[in-house]
């Protein structure tokens, strides 16, 4: 049972909300990722491979990928853009997108009566930047509603990429 709702929060604080009334923006406070950072797509490169690392029974007969970071202010070009589906794809073989859980649900790639998705959900609810060679990023793994984990890792810059310098199991379901 904690963990369905632990799974739920996650679900829950990882997409904005809309009303009639008022559309709710998530919060961003120190969540932030200057424009400048120098090596973006290649953090989003190594925290993505370690969240799909998690719970690797989740990833049979995936149709795609989506890897999202919309709970950040961090924007990428193109070409950025391009470089992570140039190398999810040839790693994994799927379908490469950048949508929300709710967007997937749009675009019908979940089972409606089970709530899985066809693929896999990686998310990145937080990022911290505590300078351009230290980040610490939350975030998860998500197929279904018990089939799902998230983490927090901190990372530190070194001359051969990234590297983990703390990790904790937030939670799994």
């Amino acid at each position: 049972m904690k963990h369905l709702l632990l799974l739920l929060a996650w679900l829950l604080a990882s997409q904005p909300v809309t009303t009639p009334e008022t559309v709710t923006q998530p919060t961003r406070a120190s969540q932030a990722a200057p424009d400048h950072f120098p090596y973006k797509v290649s953090l989003l490169t190594h925290a993505f491979e370690k969240l799909m690392a998690l719970e690797p029974s989740l990833d049979s007969k995936m149709q795609f990928i989506s890897l999202d970071w919309q709970m950040t202010d961090w924007k990428l070009s193109e070409d950025e853009r391009n470089e992570l589906i140039d190398h999810f794809h040839t790693k994994y073989g799927a379908e490469i997108l950048f949508d929300s859980y709710h967007q997937l649900k749009e675009k019908n790639k979940l089972d409606p009566k089970t709530n899985s998705l066809y693929g896999i959900l990686l998310n990145i609810e937080k990022l911290e930047i505590h300078s351009p060679e230290s980040v610490t990023v939350t975030g998860g793994k998500y197929r279904s509603p018990l089939g799902a984990a998230g983490m927090t890792t901190t990372w530190q810059k070194t001359k051969d990429g990234w590297e983990i310098v703390k990790i904790t199991d937030n939670w799994i379901s």
